[in-house]
């Protein structure tokens, strides 16, 4: 509700606004009513506020410019008489000060582009003291001051000139010393780079006795020989020698003392002697080989146009330039000393003018300050018994409607009397809380839309998750399936894979005894009776006859036993593959394991594949010994890694015909208390985007049902957990080789 003060106040002010507009001429209050509406709203009582503030500063305003103008009397004086020749002065002071500062930003000045901007400023503050000396000797200073100034100053700005010009011919100098320390560079870094080719091929002809990798190795004699060794020293020292001359050269390059760059003159001069004393040291063709090298060092350095005579000239233009920098400083102090005395006898003048416009600005001050007084006590009162009572309230109780409407209590109503903008303000919001009660009907309805869909949306995601967790399930179980038919696989081929074994077994003893009954067993074990049946019979040649072919049946009998054996251990890792159990740590001869399940999978790529073909090279080191581990995992590793290249170098082989030979590489190394797998093909080899995901699971580069992805993710795990490393080396089209170190022991 609005407060009855508001509403006394509000019939108060109209009734005056008609009493007034009744005592204009009609003519008049007929205009003002269509201007206002007849009423006296808000707009009609900013007019009136800001008529009144505006005729309190039109009255403090004439006041003010009344003393202004006897204060600007007696400044006039002031600046008419007294303070052009001080200001001159004190110009001329600074100039001569900004020329001797700019000084050295001249000569610090690193690029054409940077004394170009300085020099800008230098020509402007050269123009300005110029200007300034001519107004301060016309303002007092007798004849003989101003020839002083003025030759001063010319020497200041011949000065300047000559610290210009001497910083450009530096920047000449610097810029062809950055040439020469480019090249200094250059002929280095080629030097160092055939030092090393030199002395890595000195070294490896010493280890080796091989100058090219198609030679015979020279032997040891001539690899040790005198010869050889002070070839090999001699690279050394002139390796040596050669860093020093460099380092010495660069201290040249960023020397600023003229007597320390001439006792690195005398360094590098001694240097480049013992760098020659060690190049004669080596062989002739070495020794022409680096010639050209050390005498361009030497002539980038010694030269008439060297680093040595441009360092010098730059180091002579910096002295000079800092012998003119003294020069302005000194001139600045006589400069100031000349015109000292003017800005005394000018201060004092100006100090007894100023004396005097303090006094006549006091007495305004205290005018204006009573009329600023006036017209803040009108303000204040005005203010309060207008805006206060009249607008403020009214707009306070309207602001307090609009928050609580914001809240959302839309049933709160709103009533101001009266007959301006602001009930306006209130009609209007009125209408507005009524269209927001609907709004907010329609937005209730809208917000239960929007929360079924999002629920629809959060529904969709939980089935693409199903989905997803479907599909794995799915793939663990074809992975289970596999197990157990390995299993079943594995058992059914035990069974006539024993009947082999012990019928092989048998058919050895039945050769023994056959060989006992026919007297064909060896004289060690003969029963001393004479001989056999085909002895008896006299007839030799059948007897060599039966017993070659015995001995061939016994041997082809005992490879059928061997290869029934590892069958037999074939089938028991595939078993203990299918039943995922943890295998026994046992001690493994690597280079059989390595053997074993090389030939295994050259067998399994021929019996898939009868046309395939590959050229398998054994490196194995008898010094490779055994390693602690559970042979099932590791003959796994090596399955999968060689079965992989073969598969590499079959698809390389599809692809380029007869072109292409496929080779094999399986190595093993010892390595102390480790040792080292190498299995590398020429096959098709991976790109980089390949290399980075090739542990990852289910990652194949393999098309339809040919790889499931965790062959190489489970050597991974199987290499980790016997706490080895599985690393790749691949060339995309070229090569691949896998390395897999193991180490002889686990940690505990």
């Amino acid at each position: 509700m609005t407060p009855p003060v508001q509403e006394g106040l509000d019939t108060r002010i109209h009734s005056t606004f008609e009493w007034v507009l009744a005592k204009l001429p009609s003519r008049w209050g007929d205009k003002i009513r269509a201007a206002t509406g007849n009423r006296f709203g808000i707009a009609s009582q900013i007019w009136v506020g800001l008529g009144g503030g505006v005729t309190l500063t039109l009255v403090a305003s004439l006041l003010a410019l009344g003393l202004m103008t006897i204060v600007n009397a007696s400044q006039r004086e002031v600046t008419g008489t007294y303070m052009p020749g001080m200001i001159a002065a004190f110009d001329v002071a600074r100039s001569s000060s900004e020329l001797v500062r700019a000084s050295p930003r001249l000569i610090a000045a690193d690029t054409p582009e940077d004394l170009e901007l300085v020099d800008l400023d230098v020509a402007r503050e050269e123009e300005f003291l110029r200007t300034r000396i001519g107004e301060m000797t016309g303002a007092g200073l007798e004849g003989e001051q101003q020839d002083s100034v003025v030759r001063l100053a010319s020497t200041l700005v011949e000065s300047i000139d000559l610290i210009r010009e001497s910083v450009a011919r530096r920047m000449n100098y610097r810029a062809q010393v950055s040439e020469l320390e480019r090249e200094v560079l250059e002929v280095t870094l080629g030097t160092e780079l055939l030092l090393v080719i030199e002395i890595d091929d000195q070294e490896f002809f010493m280890e080796t006795g091989l100058r090219e990798l198609t030679d015979q190795p020279a032997p040891i004699s001539a690899r040790n020989a005198p010869a050889e060794l002070d070839q090999y020293r001699g690279l050394l020292n002139y390796q040596a020698t050669q860093n020093e001359v460099s380092v010495l050269i660069q201290r040249a390059l960023t020397q600023d003392d003229p007597g320390l760059l001439q006792t690195n003159r005398e360094r590098v001069t001694a240097a480049m002697g013992d760098l020659e004393d060690a190049l004669d040291d080596l062989q002739p063709a070495t020794t022409e080989l680096f010639r050209p090298s050390f005498q361009a060092l030497g002539d980038l350095y010694s030269a008439a146009d060297g680093i040595f005579t441009i360092r010098t000239l730059e180091l002579a233009e910096l002295a000079e330039s800092e012998e003119y920098l003294a020069l302005n400083e000194a001139i600045t102090n006589d400069l100031l000393a000349l015109v000292q005395p003017l800005v005394e006898n000018a201060e004092i003048s100006t100090q007894e003018a100023a004396d005097r416009s303090a006094t006549l600005l006091q007495i305004g001050w205290w005018t204006i300050l009573a009329v600023n007084v006036l017209a803040v006590l009108a303000a204040v009162f005005g203010g309060w018994k207008f805006f206060g009572e009249r607008l403020l309230v009214r707009l306070r109780h309207l602001s307090d409607v609009m928050r609580r409407m914001s809240r959302g209590e839309l049933e709160a109503k709103l009533e101001i009397a009266g007959n301006d903008e602001v009930t306006d303000m209130a009609g209007a919001l009125e209408v507005f809380r009524q269209h927001a009660i609907e709004v907010q009907r329609l937005n209730l309805v809208e917000a239960l839309a929007t929360e079924v869909q999002d629920k629809n949306a959060e529904l969709e995601s939980t089935l693409d998750e199903l989905r997803r967790t479907q599909e794995q399930v799915i793939t663990q179980e074809k992975l289970a399936s596999l197990g157990a038919l390995t299993a079943g696989v594995a058992h059914e081929i035990r069974n006539p894979l024993n009947f082999v074994n012990n019928f092989a077994a048998l058919s050895v003893e039945l050769i023994d005894e056959l060989r006992e009954e026919l007297g064909l067993e060896d004289e060690s074990s003969s029963n001393g009776d004479g001989a056999g049946p085909l002895t008896a019979a006299g007839d030799e040649e059948l007897t060599e006859i039966v017993d070659e072919i015995l001995g061939d049946l016994q041997l082809n009998i005992s490879k059928v036993k061997e290869h029934g054996d590892r069958a037999n251990r074939i089938v028991d890792g595939m078993l203990a593959h299918s039943r995922d159990e943890a295998g026994q740590i046992e001690s493994i001869d690597i280079n059989l394991l390595v053997e074993e399940y090389t030939k295994l999978a050259y067998h399994g790529m021929r019996g898939t594949d009868a046309t395939f073909n590959v050229t398998i090279t054994r490196e194995l080191d008898p010094d490779a010994g055994r390693v602690d581990g559970i042979a099932r995992d590791l003959s796994r590793v090596i399955l999968n890694i060689v079965t992989n290249a073969c598969q590499a170098t079959q698809m390389r082989g599809k692809a380029e015909g007869r072109g292409y030979s496929p080779t094999l590489l399986v190595s093993t190394e010892g390595q102390g208390n480790a040792v080292r797998i190498r299995i590398r093909d020429n096959g098709t080899g991976m790109p980089e985007s390949v290399v980075r995901k090739i542990f990852d699971p289910f990652f194949t580069t393999k098309s339809g049902t040919q790889g499931t992805g965790l062959g190489l993710s489970i050597s991974h795990e199987i290499v980790r957990e016997h706490e080895g490393q599985l690393a790749v080396d691949t060339k995309d089209g070229e090569y691949t080789e896998f390395s897999i170190v193991l180490p002889r022991a686990k940690a505990k």
